[in-house]
């Protein structure tokens, strides 16, 4: 028969094995749960990342429209205020030029005028500039014959003067002195001529 010694060692050992394998069984749980919360965090963050740089692209590709967007605005800007300066050296110049507004004039009558009606300019006379803060004016007086359709006509390019899309020289008209005439054509068709004196102010800077 065994004796105690031996009998309480060896349940000792068995006690011994059953606590290790508990322990064991605890640890391997505790890794598992350890292991899968890691993974469940790495694979969070791995989303994220792959979401970021897929957002990260779009905001590249979206940056470089814009980009690509504002250099052929910025174009057309530039082309614009070109134009747009081009045109008001014409409309509002930096000296009198008063050279190129007679040349203006000159053309004006050359369009007007024709056979059926009449249109003469007889005398252009300018006078003294006068110097304001932010601008000048360059006075001048005009003598012209003229039917009244085309009086109307010079009256409305005076008017509309200052436009950017006709190039035309600011102007205003101060004062209008008329007279009428009747005149009669080859046909014997009477047509009203006005003979009027005209105070013009032209402005440039």
């Amino acid at each position: 028969m065994p004796n105690l010694s031996y009998l309480l060692a060896t349940k000792r050992e068995d006690a011994q094995v059953k606590s290790y394998a508990i322990l064991c069984g605890i640890l391997l749980i505790a890794f598992g749960f350890f292991t899968y919360t890691k993974w469940q965090e790495y694979s969070t963050i791995t989303t994220f990342v792959d979401k970021n740089t897929s957002y990260i692209a779009a905001l590249k590709e979206q940056g470089a429209n814009e980009k690509a967007l504002f250099e052929s605005k910025k174009n057309s800007i530039n082309q614009l205020k070109s134009e747009i300066e081009a045109n008001l050296i014409e409309v509002f110049p930096s000296s009198d030029a008063y050279t190129e507004l007679t040349r203006k004039f000159d053309t004006f009558e050359q369009k007007l005028s024709t056979k059926d009606s009449v249109f003469e300019v007889s005398n252009i006379e300018y006078q003294s500039v006068v110097k304001k803060d932010n601008y000048s004016i360059l006075p001048l007086r005009m003598s012209i014959r003229s039917s009244k359709a085309n009086f109307e006509k010079f009256l409305h390019y005076i008017e509309t003067s200052g436009s950017l899309a006709d190039k035309v020289r600011l102007m205003d008209v101060s004062s209008v002195r008329l007279n009428f005439e009747n005149n009669s054509d080859l046909s014997g068709k009477k047509e009203e001529i006005i003979n009027f004196s005209v105070q013009i102010n032209a402005y440039f800077r």
